[in-house]
This record gives structure tokens, sequence and C-alpha cells, in this order.
């Protein structure tokens, strides 16, 4: 789970949690509209968190590790 990284079963879509799998405080938090967003409250690049990357250059600030 990009969220709470979390390798139990649970849906990574819907995941809300706080705190990541060890109990220490997530980086990110889920947006209303469910997109994940860093601390400033910019959603973060769901294509960065994939395996091909994300190679836009318009969008620098959401290339975080959630």
């Amino acid at each position: 789970c990009a969220l709470c990284l979390g390798r139990f079963s649970h849906d990574i879509r819907r995941c809300g949690s706080r705190n990541l799998w060890d109990g220490t405080k997530t980086h990110c938090r889920r947006a209303e509209d469910g997109r994940l967003i860093n601390p400033q409250g910019l959603p973060v690049c769901h294509r960065w968190q994939r395996p091909g990357s994300c190679q836009e250059t318009n969008h620098e600030s959401s290339h975080k590790c959630s």
C-alpha cells in the first residue's frame, strides 16, 4: 500500500491509515477525493509510484515517495 506501506490484505484504494505498518506516522494522507497528498496538501503523482515511473516535467513537486 502506498499510504501505510502495509503488505497485508486490505483495500489499498481506500486505505486511510494515519500510521505505517510499524505504528509510525505516515508521510502522506488521503484527500477527500481519495488522492494521496503530501504534507503541503499537494497531490502525489500516482505514476511516480509505479515501476515505469512518470516522465512528466510539469509537476515535479508531486514526485515524492508516499
